[in-house]
């Protein structure tokens, strides 16, 4: 047994414990807030959505980071490899009816994603960058009193996404690209653009990413679609058969995946929520930069978040993947490309679009890539502003993200980087939960405050935060 084999029995061994208990916080607790907001990621799905898309504008007026940015900087952390590798490998991993499972946590995610991002916003920090910053580690340290347990966090943040999530963006999108364009030394060759645009990106700052963000991210998730829809009615007669597996296998495990419902459910709730972050205290990070008039505003629109990107742009790579043919073939095909990516690459190029699905799926991946690493690099640099906020720990924070970048880049196969990515997702996310549930007073008490200015007419309500029955740690916002 090799190096890598030993590693990848002894992280998934690992794996089957801590996603055992992040199942119980985020599935458990996802349906505690469900019942606590009555549903609100989908009776209030209009005004949601309407929020989402809000303040356009309002980001060039000045210097801070408006709601609409924080909302496009979120969608680029979520809309990722993960939608187009992450739904392929959750097929092959855990059958057609994973599909199924990341819609249903997707659901019940929404609601822990409005909490988080809720919080997030209500213990929000400004630093002297003059941004405000907040998440797990701070609303650890400023709501619960406890520097130690944000430290903790802030530093189990930075290993998760700093390291972990951006090395499996990396790998996927050189593997993409390696596909596509054969040559000597390919690997290290994309890795090195990757690593260098990155940087680019990173060193301009954050209201250059969150511009960048704004920009890129609604015109490649709406080029993706597209693109995806035209696969599939090119594959047209696959797709009744398609929906038809995703239901059958939901309940029904696959007898070559070794018959156990578990595994399905575990699969969807990983690839789940590897790219939707619903929890992962992620995308908090993203929602306390945005500059609001009320908390709930942003906890509002990265809940849509979670929809959009799992109900939509998950699905949408699902049927193209499904309307294939049978599991078998795909399973089959799967065997001959590899992993998600080039499965992906494989399908398309056998079905819609030639030896050129491969040059496309690899730009969409490089992209999407890019949009996601520049996410997890907003959120590593605000929990190492937690820790100490100086220029020294941020070019620090900024030289080891390109690093992982170029170093992932080049890595061959992507079931380690994916196991280890993994392990701290789980850890991240009974961490984020245990936080969100102790401190979910203040978001309720939130809630009430804006639907009740929202009741009486106010058409965009003011936070302040006397209506909370403790505001102490709440810095940012007036009585």
């Amino acid at each position: 047994m090799t190096i890598i084999e030993s590693l990848n029995s002894a992280v998934g061994t690992c794996n089957s414990y801590l996603w055992g208990m992040a199942f119980v916080f985020l599935i458990g607790l996802g349906i505690l807030f469900t019942f606590k907001l009555k549903g609100l990621q989908i009776t209030k799905i209009k005004e949601t959505s309407k929020l989402s898309v809000s303040g356009i504008t309002e980001g060039k007026k000045n210097s801070k980071v408006s709601s609409f940015e924080a909302f496009c900087i979120g969608m680029g952390a979520r809309i990722g490899v993960g939608n187009i590798a992450g739904v392929a490998t959750a097929i092959l991993t855990g059958g057609p009816g994973a599909v199924f499972w990341m819609w249903i946590f997707a659901i019940i995610g929404s609601a822990s994603s409005f909490m988080e991002s809720t919080l997030a916003q209500i213990y929000k920090e400004k630093k002297e960058d003059g941004q405000f910053y907040g998440g797990p580690a701070y609303y650890a340290s400023k709501g619960l009193k406890s520097r130690k347990v944000g430290i903790f966090a802030a530093i189990l943040l930075v290993i998760t996404f700093g390291i972990g999530f951006v090395a499996v963006q990396s790998c996927n999108a050189s593997k993409a690209l390696c596909g596509a364009f054969s040559f000597e030394y390919n690997n290290y060759i994309f890795a090195a653009i990757i690593a260098i645009v990155a940087a680019i990106l990173i060193f301009r700052g954050l209201k250059a990413v969150a511009k960048f963000s704004s920009t890129v991210v609604p015109i490649m998730a709406f080029l993706w679609i597209i693109f995806a829809i035209i696969a599939i009615v090119l594959n047209i007669d696959g797709v009744v058969n398609a929906v038809k597996m995703i239901f059958e296998y939901a309940v029904t495990a696959p007898s070559m995946l070794g018959g156990a419902l578990g595994s399905i459910l575990i699969t969807g709730l990983k690839r789940g929520v590897f790219s939707n972050e619903a929890g992962l205290g992620s995308v908090a990070n993203i929602a306390a930069t945005a500059d609001v008039k009320h908390p709930v505003k942003q906890g509002m629109i990265q809940s849509f978040g979670v929809l959009v990107d799992t109900l939509v742009v998950c699905t949408f790579t699902a049927l193209v993947v499904l309307s294939y043919g049978t599991f078998d073939q795909i399973l089959a095909l799967g065997a001959i490309t590899g992993d998600g990516a080039n499965l992906v690459q494989g399908i398309i190029a056998d079905t819609a679009f030639g030896s050129a699905a491969n040059y496309i799926i690899a730009i969409f991946l490089f992209v999407f890539a890019f949009t996601s690493l520049i996410g997890y690099y907003t959120m590593s640099e605000s929990n190492a502003r937690f820790v100490k906020d100086n220029k020294s720990v941020i070019m620090a924070v900024k030289i080891l993200v390109i690093l992982v970048a170029f170093i992932a880049g080049t890595v061959s196969t992507a079931t380690t980087v994916d196991n280890v990515s993994d392990t701290f997702m789980a850890l991240m996310a009974s961490v984020n939960m245990i936080l969100v549930v102790l401190l979910s007073r203040q978001v309720f008490e939130a809630y009430a405050d804006y639907r009740k200015q929202k009741k009486a007419g106010i058409e965009e309500p003011v936070f302040h935060k006397s209506c909370l029955s403790d505001s102490s740690g709440v810095t940012e916002w007036e009585d």
